[in-house]
């Protein structure tokens, strides 16, 4: 995906408790701080196609369900393509196979797992002998993949076409020192979980009924397998929306579900903390996503998991709140859409946030900001930011003009083709706008000023 790409491409409304969720709370959330009809607005604008392809919109606050939809024909009880969110389930797994002495570490070289029964092409080489668990769950083993730089997933389709797997995995080059090079890697997950089901003397799928999804009350999750009939935790699974929202609750709750703990608090913690360096505008932990909306001058920290099609499960552990959907928006910017609801619906709806106040700048003030600013991680994608007689605009790196409104010297904000963007400058000793952080769908970017125009 290109840096434009990334850049700006992440109801009866009544308070219900869930029969199938632990620890329900007398909360009504929608009662206490909710815009009933900014939350039917949302629902009203999906059955009307102006969102496309949403196949359901679940939403969790204080353990109450606040918000349950499904859409085109979905519903409740069918399980949907969970595409690559599966790997926050491995990433879960792992944890677990850790926290029973299954795996000693997440800093276990996968070499202590597969030398007696596998042997790359190349050979058990130093390079290959050293990459870790964490190496495979934060995407930096330094393998030659990378399914977001080319085309069509290229090199997991490639794992497809072969029998074995665990031996594709193995037999890829390594290209760069293990973490070192953030690259999409799912042929790898398979490597995951066939370490915890050799240490553990069971399947995966086994291990995993018995330790997360029987203790969840999963009972419809279908896992995809490969050829050799095991468990592939780099996605394919199928479950339903409410299973899904089990997971995240379990993530929400740090681990315990109900009066049990099944996953340590560390492994919450250390999984959700940035383990690499993604340049998406993100974090990227052990599987999961890390980020925060910007919701009226204000940051909300969430994390998530992500499918292609725009399978989510986003946590906001400040506020008590997940947040599942589902999609149909395979291989298309689209899939990013339920960032839009988050931002513009379903944030300010159950947080009682109200739209901020616009501000009346001078043109000293508003000359200020105007400039080329281009971004830290990649200079060629650059956003421009203009005064004329209609006011000030921003060209973004994607050739869209925003028009923008001021909320402040600092604080700008104007409706993209995405959604709602947020632009916060930071000034320099004479008042000269120096640096550009934009913020929108749970991501951060940050430009720096070149020059004045």
């Amino acid at each position: 995906m290109s840096v434009r790409g990334k850049l700006f491409a992440v109801i009866t409304v009544l308070a219900v408790s869930v029969p199938a969720c632990s620890g329900a709370q007398d909360s009504a959330p929608l009662e206490r701080a909710g815009d009933r009809a900014l939350l039917a607005e949302l629902i009203q604008r999906i059955r009307d196609g102006e969102f496309t392809d949403i196949h359901s919109v679940l939403v969790l606050v204080n353990d109450t369900l606040a918000v349950e939809e499904y859409f085109d024909g979905h519903d409740a009880a069918t399980p949907h393509q969970l595409r690559s969110a599966t790997k926050a389930i491995g990433s879960i797994l792992v944890g677990i196979a850790i926290d029973k002495g299954f795996l000693s570490s997440e800093d276990d070289s996968i070499y202590r797992y597969f030398e007696q029964e596998y042997r790359p092409a190349y050979g058990w080489t130093a390079a290959a002998s050293a990459i870790r668990i964490r190496d495979l769950l934060s995407m930096t083993s330094g393998y030659d993949c990378d399914d977001l730089a080319t085309p069509a997933f290229a090199c997991e389709d490639a794992m497809y076409e072969t029998d074995d797997w665990v031996q594709y995995a193995l037999d890829l080059p390594i290209v760069h020192a293990r973490g070192e090079h953030w690259a999409y890697n799912s042929p790898s997950l398979i490597l995951v979980g066939q370490a915890i089901a050799t240490t553990s003397g069971t399947s995966l799928a086994a291990f995993a009924e018995q330790h997360l999804f029987a203790p969840l009350g999963i009972t419809t999750l279908e896992w995809a397998t490969s050829p050799g009939g095991h468990a592939w935790v780099g996605g394919g699974a199928r479950a339903t929306a409410r299973d899904m929202l089990k997971i995240g609750q379990l993530m929400l709750h740090r681990g315990v579900w109900g009066d049990r703990r099944l996953l340590s608090e560390r492994w919450v913690e250390v999984s959700t903390r940035p383990q690499a360096e993604y340049h998406a505008g993100v974090e990227y932990g052990y599987i999961w996503q890390i980020g925060a909306f910007f919701l009226a001058g204000e940051l909300v920290p969430a994390y998530w998991a992500s499918g292609n099609g725009g399978q989510y499960i986003v946590i906001f552990p400040d506020h008590d709140m997940v947040a599942v959907f589902t999609g149909g928006n395979y291989d298309s910017p689209l899939a990013n859409q339920p960032f839009e609801m988050i931002d513009d619906y379903i944030l300010p709806a159950l947080l009682g946030a109200t739209a901020p106040p616009t501000a009346t700048l001078s043109n000293g003030e508003l000359e200020r900001v105007v400039g080329v600013y281009h971004l830290d991680f990649a200079p060629e994608a650059t956003c421009t930011v203009d005064l004329d007689d209609a006011g000030v605009s921003v060209m973004t790196p994607d050739g869209e003009r925003v028009e923008l409104r001021a909320h402040s010297p600092i604080w700008f904000s104007g409706d993209s083709q995405y959604g709602t963007i947020n632009l916060v400058f930071e000034q320099d000793q004479v008042g000269r706008a120096s640096m550009l952080t934009v913020y929108g769908h749970g991501s951060r970017f940050v430009f720096e000023r070149m020059d004045e125009r």
